[in-house]
């Protein structure tokens, strides 16, 4: 019997809460034997069968904890493994220096995204400083090398699940955005669907309705109730709050349209959004925000792109509605069955994996 390759994960999240290196870990199960370390935030746990887990601490200053952190990887990847696939955290290259001879792949998921301007800066300089100490670098998106200015890379791109394989009718508009309302200025969308409603009195009794899911720590889904209630728009728009993925699938059965959209901003064009895949590969079409990372995702043929204010989210909706005839979610699904997780980890990361492992560190 052929031994596994044993693969050792270092990230910052709690393990779980990366849907990105959750899957990439449950898809990747029957090929290698993982082992995840990264930090207990003190949140539920979430285990996968086979996969070790180990939490580390973080009790006591930023300082503190993140030496732990890093010493935690340090000891770790002692214990002997393949291959080490570290998901970027400040001062990781302090952890290959350590271990010089062990075989890396360095995953930057993200760029800068504080919306302090000095603060994007200092991570973003310190991430292409640290790129320096690593041969194996993969990026979530082409575009992030824009940024970091980096020449040798692989992509190792988002994935998403298929929520929902049921055949849509496009008659009665049901829109539906699903992810964190934390600096997403998703209320321009809601006051842009309000305005739809006032111009298009007519399909009313048509029951357009857009469900929001999703919350954030700093009051923005109170602030959405605030303005539907106030514009007495319940019966139009619904808000739950934050649903568990596993509790997904009815709003993607009862929805036909999905909504990508982050604000255009230096910081967010990069970052492709997981729900844009989840979308597309759930046979919806999207409104999506014009940024780079989205542009690269969408094709004209399923998709109304926007700038990031409520008159061009009104605007699109209308534009979808005049198209309603040109969809069909089986099709839809097909031109994005590549970017499910499963078929992610089979053509991008497996064999990423299996290049470094017979390369010469």
């Amino acid at each position: 019997m052929i031994r596994k390759k044993k693969i050792l994960i270092l990230a910052s999240a709690q393990f779980g809460y990366s849907t990105t290196i959750y899957k990439y870990c449950e898809h990747a199960l029957e090929h290698f034997e993982i082992t995840y370390i990264g930090w207990d935030y003190g949140l539920p746990k979430i285990e996968l069968p086979e996969i070790e887990i180990k939490y580390v601490s973080r009790k006591s200053n930023i300082i503190i904890r993140n030496i732990r952190l890093l010493y935690a990887f340090h000891k770790q990847i002692n214990s002997g493994y393949d291959l080490i696939f570290a998901n970027y955290v400040r001062g990781i290259a302090l952890v290959k220096v350590m271990n010089n001879n062990a075989k890396f792949i360095l995953y930057v998921d993200t760029l800068g995204i504080s919306p302090n301007k000095i603060k994007r800066l200092i991570f973003d300089w310190v991430l292409s400083f640290e790129l320096n100490f690593f041969k194996n670098i993969a990026l979530i998106s082409s575009g992030i090398s824009k940024r970091i200015r980096i020449k040798n890379y692989h992509v190792l791109p988002l994935g998403g699940h298929c929520f929902s394989k049921r055949s849509k009718s496009f008659q009665q508009l049901s829109l539906l955005y699903v992810g964190t309302l934390s600096n997403r200025n998703i209320l321009e969308c809601v006051k842009g669907f309000h305005e739809f409603i006032k111009k298009n009195k007519d399909m009313v009794s048509a029951k357009p309705c857009f469900s929001i899911v999703g919350d954030s720590p700093f009051g923005e889904l109170e602030e959405i109730k605030k303005y539907v209630r106030g514009h007495k728009l319940e019966a139009y728009i619904c808000t739950p709050g934050f649903v568990h993925s596993t509790k997904l699938g009815p709003f993607f059965d009862n929805a036909n349209i999905g909504v990508a959209y982050v604000p255009i901003t230096p910081y967010y064009q990069y970052q492709p959004p997981t729900k844009t895949f989840e979308y597309l590969i759930s046979g919806l079409p999207v409104i999506a925000t014009a940024t780079y990372a989205n542009k690269e995702i969408v094709s004209p043929k399923v998709s109304e792109l926007i700038t990031d204010d409520a008159d061009a989210f009104c605007g699109a909706i209308l534009k979808i509605q005049k198209r309603k005839n040109e969809f069909e979610s089986k099709w839809i699904r097909e031109q994005y069955e590549k970017y499910t997780w499963r078929n992610v980890v089979k053509e991008k990361l497996i064999p990423l994996i299996e290049l470094v492992l017979k390369s010469k560190q």
